[in-house]
């Protein structure tokens, strides 16, 4: 791993800045990050859509399974937000990414359970979420970019963010609101385009009769690029705070300034002693 060629200004971020960079990071990235929306977004949104109308799935069902698929195509983009961090978007293959996730699946999935199980049961005492939530935040990452074991990816999480417990607390946070936000501005611009402009009434029902709709459910698969790129980035964080990558980039310029320096300073000299060899020459 090269910092020097870190396509992200590794130093210690506030949360805020964090999420600030989320949005950017996704658009500098485009050419990844949407055809892999298509592969990982477009299989769940089918079988939630396929619950729903062949199935006969209840709204409160489909949403659960919505949130449960959910969580697990973050998979995708973390592994893609970790080789776009030191490379372009048109050096890395979208099969090398899926491959990747598949090979971490198995060990993705048991620290996927264990920490929704943990945060439930923390949800029972409202004073303990905030803690499990900002504890297990960077999991995925520890599974899928370090190769970490379930259990050990747990440790790893809650080692990487102690210090940092607030911060990471807002980046959950705000990666719950996300969702929320989307899902009701996706339900009202959509509903908006097909019954008043195109005049088709409501072809698919309303969010607030039927509790969930086709509109509401894209929005909600469509934030999850954004969210695992906010959650990507505290990580990065996180490291760059415990690991010094900010140091140690600082360290390589002074290095390389120096390096710089001194093939001046040589060059000068060389210069200076073919001037004095001349100057006697011509004596």
């Amino acid at each position: 791993m090269n910092l020097g060629q870190a396509r992200v200004v590794l130093r210690p971020r506030a949360g805020m800045d964090v999420l600030d960079l989320a949005a950017p990071f996704c658009m500098r990235n485009w050419r990844l990050l949407l055809p892999l929306m298509g592969v990982a977004l477009g299989p769940p949104f089918v079988a939630c859509l396929a619950a729903r109308y062949l199935l006969g799935w209840s709204w409160p069902a489909v949403w659960a399974c919505a949130l449960g698929l959910g969580g697990l195509v973050h998979a995708p983009f973390t592994v893609a937000c970790g080789e776009l961090l030191f490379h372009d978007a048109r050096e890395v293959r979208l099969s090398s990414v899926v491959g990747r996730v598949l090979r971490r699946l198995p060990a993705l999935l048991l620290a996927h359970v264990l920490v929704r199980v943990t945060n439930t049961l923390a949800a029972a005492f409202m004073f303990v979420l905030p803690y499990t939530a900002g504890a297990f935040l960077v999991v995925h990452e520890a599974v899928l970019l370090e190769g970490a074991g379930p259990f050990q990816a747990l440790g790893r999480s809650a080692r990487a963010v102690r210090g940092q417990g607030l911060s990471a607390v807002g980046v959950a946070a705000a990666m719950l609101v996300l969702p929320v936000a989307a899902v009701f501005a996706t339900e009202i611009s959509l509903d908006a385009l097909v019954s008043v402009v195109l005049q088709l009434g409501e072809p698919f029902g309303n969010l607030w009769r039927e509790g969930g709709t086709p509109y509401a459910l894209a929005g909600f698969f469509l934030t999850v690029p954004l969210s695992a790129a906010a959650r990507f980035l505290k990580y990065v964080d996180l490291r760059t705070r415990k690991e010094g990558w900010d140091i140690q980039l600082r360290f390589m310029a002074i290095t390389a300034e120096s390096r710089g320096a001194n093939r001046r300073a040589r060059a000068r000299t060389a210069v200076q002693a073919d001037s004095g060899a001349s100057s006697e020459d011509a004596a």
